[in-house]
């Protein structure tokens, strides 16, 4: 009887100095930190699809509250040459996400609320109502009923700037008032 109690008495103290060590020999990189996602970044050499009427939103970002948005939402959407990248500001910087794709990706019913969007070039596809050019997209929120990814490589990085900022309100109404204008004058 004495010997198990002097070996769950040992038992206790080794895990009382285990646990001790832990907190008090705190290493720097055991700090928790608090990563705030700075985006999606979403890049194609090229976008088609169905563009419905381009809507201001208001929503939340990491970083932000009630941050003004231009809500995109496609009935269809293909993207040739797809890069997907979550990044994340870190205390030791930006790490990155980085999801590639050559092959033609499908998304049925997409809405992307964006806060910056750029393309080199909108035109009339021949499926859809839209097509854009080398377009990059800073996107907070992304829904999609369902999807065709086929293959994706997937890759890590460390370092870097933030490739996008998010635009003013007056910037997204002045890119909704483009995006207006090209759907209304190119209508099938």
């Amino acid at each position: 009887m004495a010997l198990k109690h002097r070996n769950s008495t040992y038992k206790i103290i080794i895990i009382l100095i285990t646990t001790l060590s832990a907190l008090l020999f705190v290493t720097k990189d055991s700090y928790a930190s608090n990563p705030s996602v700075v985006g999606f970044i979403i890049e194609a050499s090229q976008m088609e699809g169905t563009l419905q009427t381009p809507e201001m939103s208001v929503g939340n970002t990491s970083i932000e509250k009630s941050r003004s948005m231009l809500k995109l939402t496609f009935e269809n959407l293909t993207c040739k040459d797809l890069v997907i990248k979550k990044m994340v500001k870190t205390s030791k910087g930006i790490i990155t996400t980085r999801m590639t794709s050559n092959d033609k990706i499908l998304f049925e019913n997409l809405s992307l609320s964006v806060t910056n969007a750029e393309y080199s070039e909108a035109y009339v596809p021949e499926n859809g109502n839209i097509g854009l050019k080398n377009a990059k997209l800073l996107a907070h929120n992304v829904k999609t009923v369902s999807s065709t990814l086929p293959q994706f490589q997937l890759s890590f990085n460390e370092g870097g700037e933030v490739e996008l900022s998010p635009k003013s309100e007056a910037e997204l109404l002045q890119m909704k008032a483009g995006l207006e204008y090209f759907l209304s004058n190119n209508q099938q």
